[in-house]
């Protein structure tokens, strides 16, 4: 009977390592029953105070081992939910934390996988498929012209762990609105190809920094009535640096540095240009979103020799999530682009101020349709040479696309 209580006891203590904390108590005042009863049987009371009180102690030292582990878990969690390794606690935060670094992850077959994301109702969502192609249209209806843009495909295609090819195929249509009966029209081609490289991250300080190389091909091309056609090859390499901070925003923000040298074959004169751009992506928290870019371009080529051009861009918007499906979006944006060392001096400003509704719905787990569709007021002044044209209009936006990713 004694050897039964010792496994008994062993039991016990196997049992109060998987149990919590209630159900170890409750098997201590059990055995402390059982063994009572069973000493009461033999006769052997000298020894019941003795192993009763054995049993207690082995309990209390599971009971105590039990709240230590407990505590542990609980700081993991905390630690989790605070925010450590740059993940946020809250679904919404995580949605607005949009923008982050690619990294890879090594997989059974010896390939890493690249980390991907889509953009969902103005959100990040990160994803396991590799590819993806978008295709989508986009219809801006002004008081003195209509403009629809058509991006019959964009998106990329991994060849493996490290380089992708990536592509972006897009026809714009702009229809003037002279007077009731004349109307003149423009269209142009904006087309890319290119292959990029994910290299190795690298620290300067704490601060981890991702890091791509890209070749590539741009097309453009205007095409107005009664003029002839303006075509143009950029040949290009770039280098890109980017990092992420999540001190910066209640999201974080998504930093990014680049320098591209380009060959140009142009329609007017051959030539090349130097281009150094920085941008920025901040989560600022509750749904908004604060996005900077600025770019400086050295130019040699076509018409402009020794000509600097400088662009500044901001958009600032807040979402709100109406279900599963819709989203509400209020946005502000403004644009101002100069060009410096040039006799004609062109200035271009652009603002504008909607309000919108975002839809977007999965058919399956890879292909879904979305669209966004709102009013705008919008703001545009231009400046060439001695021209000047400003305007003041309330315009109608819409846009509809299909992505599939695999």
């Amino acid at each position: 009977m004694e050897d039964m209580t010792g496994m008994d006891l062993i039991n016990t203590e196997s049992i109060g390592r998987d149990t919590n904390i209630m159900s170890q108590y409750r098997l201590i005042r059990k055995y402390k029953k059982a063994v009572r009863n069973v000493f009461k049987k033999k006769h052997k009371k000298k020894y019941e105070f003795l192993l009763i009180k054995s049993t207690l102690i082995l309990g209390n030292n599971l009971f105590s081992q039990s709240i230590e582990n407990n505590k542990d878990i609980n700081s993991e969690i905390s630690q989790i939910e605070t925010g450590k390794e740059n993940t946020i606690g809250n679904d919404q935060l995580k949605k607005e934390k949009n923008i982050k670094i690619e990294s890879s992850s090594e997989t059974g077959n010896g390939y890493s996988i690249r980390e991907r994301g889509i953009e969902k109702m103005n959100f990040y969502i990160p994803v396991r498929e590799q590819n993806k192609i978008n295709t989508y249209g986009e219809f801006d209806y002004r008081n003195d012209k209509n403009v629809f843009k058509h991006t019959f495909g964009e998106g990329y295609v991994a060849l493996n762990g490290k380089w992708d090819f990536n592509y972006r195929i897009t026809r714009e249509s702009y229809r003037y609105k002279l007077d009731e009966s004349k109307m003149s029209s423009l269209n142009s081609w904006d087309n890319e190809i290119s292959l990029s490289r994910k290299n190795n991250s690298f620290r300067i300080g704490k601060r981890e920094f991702g890091s791509a190389l890209s070749f590539g091909i741009k097309h453009t091309e205007n095409n107005v009535k009664a003029m002839e056609n303006s075509r143009d090859y950029k040949f290009y390499i770039s280098q890109k640096i980017s990092t992420f901070s999540s001190k910066l925003g209640r999201g974080g923000t998504f930093s990014e540095y680049g320098i591209t040298l380009n060959g140009i074959k142009g329609s007017i004169r051959n030539g090349y240009s130097v281009l150094g751009s920085v941008g920025s992506n901040t989560a600022l928290g509750y749904g908004f979103q604060w996005s900077n870019s600025l770019e400086g371009e050295y130019m040699d080529y076509n018409n402009y020799k020794g000509s600097l051009r400088v662009k500044y861009e901001t958009l600032f918007r807040w979402t709100y999530e109406l279900g599963k499906h819709f989203a509400f979006s209020p946005e502000t944006t403004f644009k101002a682009e100069k060009y410096f060392s040039n006799k004609t001096g062109n200035l271009t400003v652009e603002s504008s101020v909607g309000s919108y509704l975002l839809y977007s719905r999965n058919f399956t787990d890879k292909f879904r349709i979305y669209g966004k569709v709102g009013p705008v007021l919008k703001y545009e002044r231009t400046r060439y040479g001695e021209y000047e044209y400003r305007k003041s209009q309330l315009a109608g936006y819409a846009k509809i696309g299909f992505e599939y990713i695999f």
